[in-house]
């Protein structure tokens, strides 16, 4: 059985990862965290499960196979360690996280003996994307690259990490390290940069589109999500993946997705 705790409990996606685990057979929800501010610590989230704040992470993990964050960069890179100290493996599913707070997991997953999957989106989709841009900005080095994200009003950070991410991986290919985000005013010129562009209105679960625009041509790729479940789902995934290994390394959605 893989006994799995969530931090983010009562988010949408925290709640809804927290149902999805409850309805596996091989997986038992044994404990949620909540914010320590004004996040219902004490209060009983599921039958037997009472929520606490991040200072009972540590005893969470100590009884728990995976922890799970889907709260905020600032909370989880503080969290994320003390979990992986206490000997759980973990999912981190939180955008904004540094790559520098990646770097820095390696050698305290290594000392521990535990594992972790790290990624600013779960769906199967945005990680084909992802493979897709990586094929595309290969093919097409001088095309100039620009990137549009779309999300919900009440999205607090912006560009997207799945926007940052594609922004990465197509520098990486290209040698474009010039990101910017949004333009104003007389800017001239277009240099060699990647544009980012942020949209927040509505309900919008989250939309992506990468341009690579030519001369007398452009290609457009675009993943929509349609529900915040394929989310969860794809948590669900990454934590029965990652649930036994104790490899000491850092894992994305793509080993998990096999691609």
């Amino acid at each position: 059985m893989i006994d799995v705790a969530v931090a983010g409990a009562t988010g949408k996606l925290g709640s809804m990862i927290c149902s999805l685990i409850r309805e596996q057979k091989d997986m038992r929800l044994v404990g949620a965290v909540v914010s320590a501010e004004g996040g219902r610590s004490g209060t009983e989230l599921y039958p037997g499960i009472k929520a606490v704040g991040p200072d009972g992470i540590a005893e969470l993990c100590r009884h728990c196979t995976v922890y799970v964050d889907v709260t905020k960069a600032s909370a989880a890179e503080v969290n994320v360690p003390i979990a992986i100290k206490a000997g759980a493996n973990v999912v981190l599913g939180t955008t904004g996280i540094s790559p520098e707070f990646v770097e820095r997991l390696g050698p305290s997953l290594k000392e521990n003996g535990r594992s972790a999957v790290v990624t600013p989106n779960f769906s199967i989709g945005v990680n084909v994307f992802w493979d897709t841009c990586r094929s595309l900005a290969k093919a097409l080095p001088e095309y100039e690259v620009e990137i549009i994200e779309m999300h919900h009003d009440r999205k607090k950070d912006a560009p997207s990490g799945t926007a940052l991410r594609a922004a990465q991986i197509i520098s990486a290919e290209t040698g474009v390290d010039r990101f910017v985000c949004g333009r104003e005013g007389i800017v001239g010129a277009r240099g060699r940069e990647i544009g980012i562009h942020s949209i927040r209105a509505g309900d919008i679960v989250g939309e992506h589109t990468v341009v690579f625009a030519g001369h007398n041509e452009r290609i457009e790729l675009t993943h929509k999500a349609h529900s915040r479940e394929m989310f969860a789902e794809g948590c669900i995934a990454a934590i029965r993946w990652v649930a036994s290994r104790n490899d000491g390394a850092v894992h994305g959605m793509d080993e998990v997705a096999g691609a």
